[in-house]
Parts: C-alpha cells; structure tokens; sequence
C-alpha cells in the first residue's frame, strides 16, 4: 500500500530543510538525520557526550485543514531520550 500523498510531501519538505541546513553549516557538527515512512516526521542527533544525545524531533501535521511543523527538543542519556521524543511525536500524530 502506496504512503498518503499528503505525508509524502510534508516528510519531503522536511528531508530538504534538513539537506539545506547541512549545506549552509557545512557540517560543523554532524547531524544524524532519520525519518519514518508512512509518518511525517523526522528527527535530528547528535551526540555532545558519550552517553548522551540531543534530539531535534519535527513532526508534520495537519490542524484544522492547514500544515504544521511541529518542533520539540529532547536531551539526555540516549535510550531513555530517544523513547521520550518517539511518545511525543506519536502522541502529535494521533497515535497512542
């Protein structure tokens, strides 16, 4: 089953900000970039520590019949950050 055509786009807006972003930085600090299929999100690592991460989650939603990016920043040990951002970005797509 082919992905809906409106998170298509919005997770294609999102890869290119991510690609322009790297370009204009010219990579100063590696960014680690992931997304999901069949959901428009898509999350930005790095590592400032051993041990630690920073997370910068965007998800693209709909609200009230027009796009939204929404933006929340996560920070701390790595597994324990990594479910923290996965709850909040499932919670903003309507998931449980």
């Amino acid at each position: 089953m082919s992905e809906p055509q409106p998170q298509k786009d919005a997770m294609d807006v999102l890869q290119a900000f991510v690609k322009r972003l790297q370009r204009a930085r010219a990579a100063a600090i590696p960014l680690g970039a992931a997304g999901e299929a069949g959901g428009a999100q898509l999350r930005l690592r790095y590592s400032p520590a051993e041990g630690q991460v920073s997370i910068f989650h965007m998800v693209a939603i709909s609200r009230n019949g027009r796009p939204a990016i929404l933006v929340q920043r996560f920070d701390g040990r790595r597994p324990t950050t990594a479910v923290q951002a996965g709850l909040w970005a499932s919670k903003q797509l309507g998931r449980r």
